[in-house]
């Protein structure tokens, strides 16, 4: 299984709490939060690992090196800000299995998603995509998503839902060649893995979603970046 982790992004809302590094290696008890997220994906099962890289790139790299506990680590560098669909595209040249499903993996969330239920998910729906949802009770920052009784994705909501949901818990299983079918021709400027690339995947019916009730924090903003300091 090879992972492709989205870690390229400005982190203008954790700023004030790490103004000089990019968000994934935010400080968690003396070590980035990156470590954390590679770790459980080694122990998952994951046997590469490429980490689609942008803002203050070289601190990863001087970090994490080319490898980790004995996994290769890939680095696809964006040259410019290319969004979270853009970096995922730029990133699948690295891929050793293109046509094996890829994890693709927010670099701000920890969900303990267990790989073997979400591979047996994907091989029983025979989709292009799945998504890890979790359910929040007090959703403040997520659009909803809604599922037909199958399990395919029925929304993919951009507003806000504040009662009771299931959310995108930013963990897929995606087969590349899919993924690239949605593509647009030529990365001119930045595109969303969510709106630009996802919801293609959902008008198409290939997009199934399952719910995990497992541990998931989303570090973006400080308020919850320091959750995690505490578990």
């Amino acid at each position: 299984m090879e992972a492709v982790i989205l870690a390229g992004g400005l982190g203008t809302r954790l700023r004030s709490i790490c103004p000089d590094r990019p968000k994934p290696m935010a400080d968690v008890n003396g070590k980035p939060f990156l470590y954390y997220l590679l770790q459980y994906w080694k122990i998952q099962g994951v046997s590469h690992f490429i980490l689609s890289v942008g803002y203050l790139y070289e601190q990863i790299i001087a970090y994490f090196g080319n490898h980790f506990e004995g996994i290769p680590i890939d680095y696809s560098i964006e040259p410019s800000p290319m969004g979270t669909g853009g970096g995922l595209l730029l990133a699948l040249s690295y891929l050793q299995y293109r046509k094996h499903p890829i994890l693709v993996l927010n670099g701000d969330t920890y969900f303990e998603v267990p790989l073997s239920e979400l591979i047996h998910f994907q091989k029983e729906k025979g989709c292009a995509c799945c998504l890890s949802l979790v359910s929040t009770e007090k959703n403040t920052r997520y659009g909803e998503i809604t599922l037909l009784p199958s399990g395919q994705i029925k929304t993919l909501e951009n507003t806000i839902k504040t009662s009771s949901c299931l959310i995108n818990g930013g963990c897929y299983l995606i087969y590349p060649d899919r993924l690239k079918e949605y593509a647009p021709s030529g990365l001119n400027q930045p595109i969303s893995l969510e709106v630009d690339l996802l919801r293609k995947l959902v008008s198409s019916k290939q997009s199934f979603g399952i719910a995990f009730n497992r541990y998931f924090l989303d570090i973006g903003i400080p308020e919850d970046y320091f959750k995690f300091l505490d578990k």
